[in-house]
């Protein structure tokens, strides 16, 4: 495909979906740092994939392209080991406040990671991104059933996991 044409590909999809790639990344993300960073990272996989962005499920590969910018972000801010770096400073209005619900949201996207790719997704679309159980079936390729089944499923077992964290 010859530059030009990628270009106008390009920028018709970021102008089309930039408010879902930012609404979903900032649901995601929660932080304006690690927005700022999923949302370099989307618009080049964006761009690197400029050919799937041509047709009816470009929506589709958009949020793809979005979770795994959330996880290149994130796996750049923890690490490999799943901890934050000693000298991770933001500013903050309490840090005993701060520190409690960074270790929880830290700890709950650890446990999301662990979980089977479906019921990971229906997770984060049923509560991060406040979607009905019919919208996360169409994404998941599911029955309405299997949606609530993939959150079910996930909730039970982040529930077990986060009980027994340290």
């Amino acid at each position: 495909m010859k530059f030009c044409k990628q270009a106008k590909i390009f920028e018709q999809a970021r102008a089309k979906y930039t408010g879902f790639l930012a609404s979903v990344l900032w649901k995601l993300t929660g932080d304006r740092e690690l927005f700022t960073e999923a949302m370099q990272y989307a618009l080049l996989g964006m761009w690197q994939h400029v050919g799937k962005l041509n047709g009816k499920k470009a929506g589709s590969y958009i949020y793809r392209i979005a979770l795994s910018a959330n996880s290149k972000a994130w796996r750049n801010r923890i690490g490999k080991n799943g901890e934050l770096p000693r000298n991770h400073a933001s500013p903050e209005n309490s840090p005993d406040e701060k520190l409690d619900r960074d270790e929880l949201a830290t700890m709950v996207r650890r446990e999301i990671c662990r979980l089977p790719a479906k019921q990971a997704k229906a997770v984060v679309m049923r509560y991060f991104e406040q979607q009905e159980y019919q919208a996360i079936a169409g994404k998941l390729s599911c029955t309405e059933a299997g949606a609530r089944s993939h959150v079910s499923k996930a909730l039970a077992t982040l529930k077990s996991r986060l009980a027994t964290s340290p």
